[in-house]
């Protein structure tokens, strides 16, 4: 190494502690990601070693005062140990000079080279660094069992698979946040989903409620819990939008990917009919009483009817609870027993029958976990959609 350089080196590390050069990140908290480890690299142009970790000021600044050299977000750059090693290859190939344009970037004679997307090679490199990254991620998040979190809208305390956590929110609460399989960074969206509803933001459509009540309604009835893949704010968590470097074709798997909404083109006003809408009137499984708060009509139920709703369903996920609502409703309608399948002339003789054989209880699965009660049937029937109001 010249005496040069080391003097300049040393200069550096002096300066290191009170002297910044470029942006910084703020370091996560309480995220959980796979352990990257860099071993010290060779320097791109000469061979002065770095341990990127440790010393990247000194390194970013080096290749600006001793190599005239600039890299584009190199603060966010993925794996740039590798990147510097695919260059510093290159290189020897081949002169920079023929390489990387050089530019003048201030009132002095001095050209800098530039390394950016504008290069074709440096922008198939970063897409390759960046997918390579964003899959070891995903891997991580498959496989890791230590994630910890209470659940967004039930009082669960979760601890397993990310994976699991969101098939929890999907199969008990109807959240759509799509396969799984396809999501990456999960820990930080469900954050940012937790952060957006606890501002009273529909996750979906981005309006401002005026109470939590109110956003959950809206987001019930309006189909809004999922993800609105027109909001590019969500892009980082498909890994679809990965594969593709150039960002025409990410938009192209945007525009297929989205389900278009008609309630996307609302006016404000018929938006905010919810706001003063009348609350739902809801129908007890086995008689005619009739409530506005779920919670207390399942209290009904379990009082007069023996059967603890809550309870009952707390093994079943949200799909099968709708196909039990519907089943029994279904039953009723026939005067038929639910559990036996007993046919009665009358409702009151099928009432006594309930009572006296104890037999509002949940039949073999098999008898209503079947597609045709996918449908409800009674039309506008609020006790489906509030069963995720259920409380324990």
């Amino acid at each position: 190494m010249a005496a040069k350089e080391v003097k300049f080196c040393e200069e550096l590390e002096s300066e290191s502690e009170s002297k910044m050069f470029g942006p910084l990140n703020f370091d996560e908290v309480g995220t959980h990601s796979p352990q990257v480890t860099y071993s010290e690299v060779v320097c791109l142009l000469c061979d002065n070693i770095f341990n990127i970790p440790l010393s990247f000021e000194i390194f970013v600044r080096h290749l600006f005062e001793v190599h005239n050299l600039l890299i584009e977000d190199v603060q966010t750059m993925d794996n740039l140990p590798e990147y510097i090693r695919y260059w510093r290859d290159k290189f020897k190939q081949t002169p920079i000079e023929e390489i990387v344009p050089a530019i003048r970037i201030d009132s002095s004679h001095r050209l800098f080279f530039m390394l950016s997307t504008l290069l074709e090679d440096d922008k198939k490199l970063r897409h390759r660094l960046k997918l390579e990254h964003v899959l070891k991620v995903q891997e991580f998040e498959r496989t890791d069992t230590s994630y910890t979190r209470m659940c967004l809208f039930c009082k669960l305390d979760f601890e397993g698979k990310r994976v699991d956590f969101i098939a929890h929110l999907e199969n008990h609460h109807n959240m759509q946040l799509g396969n799984p399989q396809n999501l990456v960074y999960i820990e930080e969206l469900v954050e940012k989903i937790a952060e957006t509803v606890d501002k009273l933001i529909c996750m979906f459509c981005n309006r401002l409620f005026p109470e939590r009540m109110v956003l959950k309604e809206h987001m019930r009835k309006k189909l809004h819990k999922r993800i609105n893949r027109r909001n590019s704010d969500y892009d980082k968590f498909f890994i679809v939008n990965y594969l593709e470097s150039d960002e025409k074709a990410k938009n192209v798997n945007r525009e297929k990917d989205e389900v278009y909404t008609s309630e996307d083109s609302l006016n404000d006003d018929e938006e905010y009919y919810d706001w003063n809408e009348k609350e739902d009137v809801i129908i007890c499984l086995f008689c005619d009483k009739r409530e506005t708060d779920i919670n207390i009509l399942c209290l009904h139920m379990e009082a007069d009817h023996g059967f603890d709703f809550a309870e009952c369903m707390k093994e079943f996920d949200f799909y099968q609870k709708v196909k039990f609502v519907n089943y029994v409703r279904r039953q009723m309608h026939r005067k038929r027993c639910l559990y036996c399948d007993v046919a009665f002339t009358a409702v009151r003789s099928l009432q006594s029958h309930l009572i006296e054989e104890e037999h509002c209880k949940i039949p073999d699965i098999k008898v209503f976990d079947q597609p045709e009660f996918y449908f409800p049937t009674y039309e506008n029937d609020a006790f489906l959609y509030l069963i995720d109001d259920v409380e324990d």
